[in-house]
């Protein structure tokens, strides 16, 4: 239905927005805006961001912003434990096994915790797992945020941890180790807290690569020239090294100046948090790194970048 503009207009029109929230069975969370700004531009990706990265020095520790990260993971276990009380009442639809709760990311690192001992004392069955998008540190770069203990025993009220990698996977049970005390196997990736026995476990998300193959194989070509076209489509993001690839394309130019009008950079940057601070900063960095990459090369038939 929300592939069509057609059909989401008419369903619109047919119901009230309490009435979609109930046929889609989303509860729904609000935040007052400078209550989700400190969580999410200030603790997420002011903090947990650059330094799971393995970027500390641009990371903050701000207490107020971890605040705020409290709070918010508080208000996404109640809402969890209000939609698991409503499976729990309809028990046709909830059947026998329990449901499975699954937290994603960053954001949410302290939510699973909070979960399981609500759940317990509603006796509410439920299985949590947890999936992190992004790198997990080492330890000696996880120790550095001060709430580090905190952020593990919210991760590990789950049944199932899931990363990208299996060097995340043991970087995470070292910090468990190391932080908390915990028993650990790392041959077969288990944790123990609390009298219960986490997996840990590498989950790499995979592409259909034979459909980019064949995509590429099919396509009909867009442009007739003879220059060679370097390509990069990333994320507006320090983490993606676009100071540096543009860096490394005019040290190719001086190098090598036989390069010259015959090979062309062109870089999609796609604008991310433009509210933060280093993310302006970002754009502000490269704007000035391109003019000034193609003032000095330039021909009046050729621009390195675009």
């Amino acid at each position: 239905m929300f592939g069509s503009s057609y059909a989401n207009k008419y369903f619109f029109e047919q119901f009230s927005f309490k009435s979609f929230i109930c046929i889609l069975q989303i509860v729904p969370i609000r935040a007052e805006p400078n209550l989700f700004d400190s969580y999410y531009n200030g603790c997420c990706n002011g903090t947990f961001w650059p330094l799971f990265h393995s970027m500390p020095d641009r990371a903050t520790f701000i207490a107020d912003h971890w605040k705020a990260y409290i709070k918010i993971n508080e208000e996404f276990a109640n809402k969890t434990i209000h939609a698991l009380n409503l499976l729990k009442q309809d028990k046709e639809k909830n059947g026998a096994s329990p449901p499975i709760v699954w937290v994603h990311d960053y954001h949410l690192m302290l939510a699973a915790n909070w979960i399981r001992q609500r759940a317990e004392e509603n006796d509410i069955r439920c299985k949590l797992a947890f999936f992190l998008h992004i790198p997990f540190p080492p330890w000696d770069i996880f120790r550095l945020f001060p709430w580090s203990d905190e952020v593990l025993q919210g991760i590990l009220g789950c049944d199932m941890v899931g990363f990208h990698i299996t060097d995340y996977c043991l970087n995470f049970i070292d910090c468990c180790q190391r932080n908390l005390g915990c028993r650990v196997d790392r041959k077969n990736l288990l944790v123990e807290l609390g009298g219960r026995t986490i997996c840990v476990r590498p989950l790499p998300i995979g592409v259909p690569f034979d459909r980019f193959v064949q995509l590429a194989q099919n396509a009909k070509p867009v442009l007739s020239t003879n220059q060679k076209v370097i390509l990069g489509v990333d994320r507006l993001d320090y983490t993606k090294g676009l100071v540096h690839r543009l860096k490394a394309f005019e040290r190719l130019l001086e190098k090598h100046p036989e390069h010259i009008e015959k090979v062309v950079l062109l870089q999609i940057s796609v604008p991310s948090r433009t509210d933060v601070k280093e993310y302006q900063d970002l754009k502000e960095e490269m704007d000035q790194l391109v003019g000034r990459i193609n003032g000095r090369f330039t021909t009046p038939n050729w621009s390195p970048i675009r």
